[in-house]
């Protein structure tokens, strides 16, 4: 209820100090990764089937996606779905040689999740089975989540929204579905340099790497967050040295590979390799 207030010779740092948040979040994602597009031989026309949105594994996924074409009127055939646990790839196959696949038919394709790129396309489907040319990942849309604030920067930059970054954690998504997805301070390194002196609401926004809203499907999260008022003259000069410090490291390390890569030595009185003229 009450606003911060950060005078003029002060600057203020903001960080992510706890987070507690259940992995409820889905896989297959509508709008996002649950569309995926095939096309008939015999006239090139493309149509796109809709996957439910859930929490799949590769054997569910495999169930789903196949249940879905063997349901549609049009196509005649029996599809069947394998995955090889040494290559880690899907092989569809179908009893009638009608369609391929064609990820380029939709911009919410499950092509990730199906060992494919964004713009592939199939061989035609027969009995030999097509295999996807990618190792299959059924979490390929959400390796991390990220947490973001409606706070400017003005200390670092964004690359995936190209402007000043608004993260203020990232926590990797390393347990199952179901669990509860833990965030540990001491590996937080990421702090906002605050381009305001009045706060007076913080927005939090919980995406994946690529900014995306994430939907917790009715399941609630626990944050802190940490302020951090300093004195900005002191800072600025803890972070030209540290850009210094680094500036000169790097210096050192490149001087150390132009070093490693001249090789041995040539001994004492070893003449030098000279082109001879005939």
């Amino acid at each position: 209820d009450t606003p911060i207030l950060i005078d003029k010779q002060h600057a203020a740092l903001i960080s992510l100090n706890s987070a507690i948040i259940p992995y409820s979040m889905y896989n297959i994602r509508e709008g996002i990764n649950n569309e995926l597009g095939y096309r008939f031989i015999s006239d090139n026309f493309g149509e796109v089937i809709q996957i439910p949105q859930g929490n799949y594994t590769i054997t569910t996924l495999a169930t789903t996606i196949t249940g879905l074409l063997n349901a549609i009127d049009s196509l005649s055939g029996t599809y069947t779905m394998s995955f090889n646990r040494t290559t880690m790839k899907y092989t569809l196959s179908s009893s009638v040689s009608e369609i391929y696949l064609d990820f380029g038919l939709t911009n919410k394709s499950i092509h990730i999740e199906m060992g494919y790129n964004s713009d592939g396309r199939s061989n035609g489907i027969t009995s030999n089975g097509v295999i996807s040319p990618n190792v299959v990942d059924v979490n390929g849309s959400i390796h991390s989540l990220f947490i973001r604030t409606n706070l400017t920067s003005k200390s670092s930059i964004d690359s995936q929204t190209k402007s000043f970054s608004t993260i203020l954690g990232k926590i990797p998504i390393d347990n199952n579905f179901g669990s509860v997805l833990f965030f540990n301070p001491r590996d937080n390194t990421q702090k906002i340099l605050l381009d305001t002196h009045l706060i007076n609401i913080i927005t939090i926004r919980i995406t994946d790497e690529f900014n995306r809203n994430i939907d917790l499907n009715g399941l609630n999260c626990n944050l802190s967050i940490l302020i951090d008022v300093v004195n900005k003259k002191d800072f600025i000069k803890k972070e030209n040295r540290r850009i210094q410090e680094e500036y000169l490291q790097s210096v050192i390390d490149n001087q150390k590979k132009v070093i490693e890569k001249r090789g041995r030595p040539r001994k004492v009185g070893r003449p030098k390799n000279v082109d001879s003229k005939s």
